[in-house]
């Protein structure tokens, strides 16, 4: 075997490695279609009263929060719902005097949680025992719900419609439901924007986490709690910057499943650039090793198979790109060359020799071309002593291909729920759509490298936290 032949074998293993990870995908895309958003828009006046809590370092910093408020008072509107008030926890003393049409709660520079809560945990406790100090935590507590939001949260009378349903039907005391990424997709780098149609797609597996508790990973906003359950969890649990994943557990570990999805849609925004891009997901992924010390083994279990994911993924990605630059170069040049004889231009692009013949899989080109002779009844001769051999090149190929088609398939759906609430016209939504395919094995890349640099750098390197960094808005 020379070295062409076992490059092109160990890269097949690794796009393979991504094959478990897409059947999950498509079974809970399958499972979860159906009441992935709330259809219940029935509006009965039972109400109870809904603080919509909006987490910021600072409102001045950007239009967004401002955004949010306006987003919450006018859906309730739409709503017909009053019994609601809105809560912007900062830590900018500033906020004061610059937010209108909410209450502003500024966490003070030298608070400390019994625990050592960091950032946004020590502000979130820092709201619960504002709450309880002010008496919020006399009178009955079941009727009061805490909604969590972001500083770039969006509301829509969706939201709310869907948030009262999900309360009056009793889906969980605490819950969450799907989120979007309309906002600011002009202002975003356009991969940055196009990676985020990954998170849709995947949410579909957040149904099955959050109704099969304990959730592995959980949002920290879209995220609807009974008042008296987080009161009495809270978000002093350790030093983490994963507090919506630890404070699931806690829920989890002291009330049992008390889990569900409400469905209600909120609308957020890519990061701006490549760099928040990276640093974001590389967060998440320190977050979530940095709380493995305080979960149960099967847990960790569980958590170890989705880090996996990460690091396979963006070795998945790496393969499936080269594996498609590869097999479709002859077919890229056969193109340009038919463009170059119209426009009257020689490209003269070298075709190198391809070891992928040499390769135990039936590459989309030679399985089709079999489908089209079987379904023709011209049949295939194949030689018995290679039966077995072109069986298994069939497996292989099919499950690369399956791989690949549900990459490309959950990419677009998310982007289609991205555009959903767009202005676009027909042409530019295609083109947006053309680029998602066009750019595909790319964004899987920038997706999962940060994962596997924050893996590294928590197991190999010692740096357990990054410095906190604002992402631009």
């Amino acid at each position: 075997m020379n070295t062409d032949t076992f490059l092109n074998y160990f890269v097949i293993f690794l796009w393979l490695s991504y094959f478990p990870i897409s059947l999950v995908q498509v079974r809970a895309f399958f499972r979860n279609r159906k009441g992935f958003v709330n259809t219940n828009l029935a509006r009965i006046h039972n109400d109870p009263t809904i603080t919509f809590q909006i987490m910021t370092r600072s409102a001045q910093a950007s239009d967004v929060v401002q955004r949010g408020i306006e987003s919450v008072i006018n859906s309730c509107k739409e709503a017909s719902y009053s019994d609601y008030n809105i809560t912007v926890v900062t830590e900018n003393p500033k906020d004061l005097n610059y937010v209108t049409g909410a209450n502003v709660m500024v966490v003070p520079k030298d608070y400390k949680t019994k625990n050592s809560a960091i950032r946004k945990a020590r502000a979130l406790e820092y709201a619960v025992e504002q709450r309880q100090k002010a008496g919020n935590d006399k009178g009955d507590k079941t009727s009061r719900w805490i909604f969590h939001m972001d500083e770039e949260s969006v509301v829509t009378s969706h939201t709310v419609l869907s948030l009262l349903a999900s309360i009056r039907e009793k889906r969980g005391l605490i819950s969450e439901g799907p989120i979007a990424y309309p906002y600011k997709i002009w202002d975003a780098n356009r991969l940055t924007m196009l990676a985020e149609s990954v998170r849709p797609f995947q949410c579909y597996e957040c149904v099955t986490q959050m109704k099969h508790p304990p959730a592995i990973h959980m949002h920290g906003s879209n995220l609807l709690v009974r008042e008296d359950v987080e009161d009495s969890v809270g978000w002093d649990n350790g030093e983490t910057v994963a507090e919506d994943q630890l404070f699931g557990f806690k829920v989890y570990e002291k009330y049992g499943n008390i889990f569900g999805w409400h469905g209600g849609l909120l609308l957020e925004q890519p990061p701006l650039t490549l760099a928040d891009h990276f640093r974001q997901r590389k967060r998440w992924i320190k977050g979530t090793l940095e709380n493995l010390k305080y979960l149960p083994r099967k847990m960790k279990t569980r958590i170890y198979l989705r880090i996996s994911s990460f690091w396979l993924g963006f070795l998945s990605a790496l393969a499936s790109t080269i594996l498609y630059v590869v097999w479709s170069w002859p077919s890229t040049v056969q193109v340009l060359d038919w463009i170059g004889s119209r426009l009257g231009i020689g490209f003269k692009i070298p075709i190198p020799p391809s070891s992928a013949s040499n390769l135990p899989v039936l590459t989309p080109t030679k399985i089709w071309s079999g489908l089209m002779a079987l379904s023709s009844g011209k049949g295939i001769s194949i030689p018995p002593n290679q039966l077995m051999y072109t069986m298994a090149s069939t497996v292989i190929g099919l499950s690369l291909i399956f791989t690949f088609v549900i990459w490309l398939v959950g990419t677009q759906v998310g982007l289609s729920y991205n555009l959903k609430n767009v202005k676009l016209t027909k042409s530019k939504r295609f083109s947006l759509h053309f680029q998602q395919l066009l750019f595909s094995p790319f964004v899987g890349l920038i997706e999962t490298y940060p994962a596997l640099v924050g893996l590294l750098e928590y197991t190999l390197l010692s740096r357990k936290k990054d410095d906190f960094h604002i992402v631009r808005k």
